[in-house]
C-alpha cells in the first residue's frame, strides 16, 4: 500500500506577508484567517483545511512534506519499516496533530535528512474553497496537491526508501549531460515526489520546488503573466516537459526554491504503464535564464 498523497508542504520562511501575496495574487490560494500563536499561516487549494502552511522562522526552506496514509494500521506498518532501517521516527502529541489538523502524525527524515510527516485523516472544511483570483482551481482530490523535488547526495539510497519504505512506484527516469533525475508515484498523478542527483549544482538536502496544478491552462498563462508584470525571478520559461507532458514555468518563491505552476500532467494507468528514460526535460520551451540571454541576443 504506502502512502496515498502529498496532501501538504509546510515551509519555513522570512518572508511570511511575502508568501500570502504570492499565493493570492499569483496562484489565487485561499489564505484562511485564522493565525496560530507563532504565527504561522495557513493557505487553501480545495475543500481541505489547507494545503500550505507558512511558518515564521530564521530560515528559509520546505519545512516538511505531508504524506497521506489511508488508515491507522497502515500508517503503524510503515513507521515500523522506517525505524527497522535505522532511522529515527517519532509521533507527534496532540498539539502537534491539532496544528496539522490530522488524527495521528508521525515525523521522521529520510536519508538525505529531508523531514517528513506521515499522517492520517486531514480535516476538510464544510465552507466551500473561496479562490483569491477568478480561477478555474487546482488539480487536487485524492492526487494531493502536487509534487515536490528534492536534491539528493544519496540517490540511489533515496530511490530505494521512497519505493521500499513508502510504497513509491517508479514512473520514468530523465537523464541529461551528467543530471539524473526520478520521477515516483503514490496514485495517477505522474509524480508526487521526484529525486535529482547532485549534478544540478544543488547542495543534498535542499528543494528543488514545489508544484501547484491547475484546471484551466489560461490559469497558468495568466499567472504567468503577473510573474513578469512584478519583474519577479523566472528559473524557466512557459514550456512542456518530455515525460509528463505538463504544461508550465518556474519561478522563484520568497524562501529561494522554485513554484512550478503546471497544467495538463499525465495521469498513468498502472494496469498499461511502463517507465522509459528519456533524454531531455522539455519538448519546447522552459528555457533558463541564459538560455533567455542567448536567445535575446540572436
Amino acid at each position: 500500500m504506502g502512502v496515498s498523497q502529498l496532501a501538504y508542504v509546510g515551509i519555513d520562511s522570512t518572508h511570511v506577508d511575502a508568501w500570502l501575496e504570492t499565493a493570492t495574487e499569483i496562484l489565487g490560494l485561499e489564505v484562511r484567517s485564522e493565525v496560530e500563536p507563532d504565527g504561522t499561516r495557513f493557505l487553501r487549494m480545495d475543500e481541505m483545511h489547507h494545503r500550505l502552511a507558512i511558518h515564521p522562522a530564521q530560515t528559509d526552506d520546505v519545512a516538511y512534506a505531508g504524506w497521506q496514509v489511508e488508515t491507522e494500521p497502515e500508517l503503524d506498518r510503515i513507521a515500523g519499516v522506517i525505524l527497522d532501517l535505522g532511522l529515527k521516527i517519532e509521533e507527534g502529541n496532540a498539539d502537534l496533530c491539532a496544528q496539522r489538523r490530522v488524527k495521528r502524525l508521525f515525523q521522521f527524515q529520510d536519508p538525505e535528512g529531508y523531514r517528513n510527516e506521515l499522517f492520517t485523516h486531514l480535516s476538510a472544511d464544510c465552507a466551500p474553497f473561496s479562490p483569491s483570483l477568478p480561477i478555474a482551481g487546482f488539480n487536487t482530490g485524492a492526487m494531493g496537491m502536487g509534487h515536490i523535488v528534492r536534491h539528493c547526495r544519496q540517490y540511489p539510497e533515496m530511490i530505494t526508501f521512497y519505493r521500499d519504505a513508502l510504497g513509491f512506484k517508479v514512473s520514468d527516469c530523465i537523464v541529461w549531460a551528467d543530471a539524473d533525475a526520478t520521477f515516483m508515484r503514490c496514485n495517477p498523478r505522474h509524480h508526487s515526489v521526484a529525486l535529482i542527483n547532485e549534478a544540478l549544482g544543488h547542495e543534498g538536502g535542499q528543494t528543488n520546488h514545489i508544484m501547484v496544478e491547475m484546471q484551466s491552462l489560461d490559469d497558468v498563462g495568466r499567472a504567468y503573466d503577473e510573474v513578469n508584470r512584478r519583474k519577479l525571478p523566472i528559473i524557466m520559461t512557459l514550456g512542456r516537459h518530455s515525460n509528463d507532458l505538463a504544461i508550465s514555468f518556474y519561478f522563484l518563491s520568497p524562501s529561494g526554491f522554485g513554484v512550478e505552476v503546471g497544467y495538463g500532467g499525465l495521469e498513468i494507468d498502472d494496469t498499461t504503464w511502463s517507465v522509459k528514460t528519456f533524454n531531455d526535460t522539455r519538448l519546447w520551451g522552459h528555457l533558463l535564464p541564459h538560455e533567455r540571454e542567448e536567445e535575446n541576443l540572436q
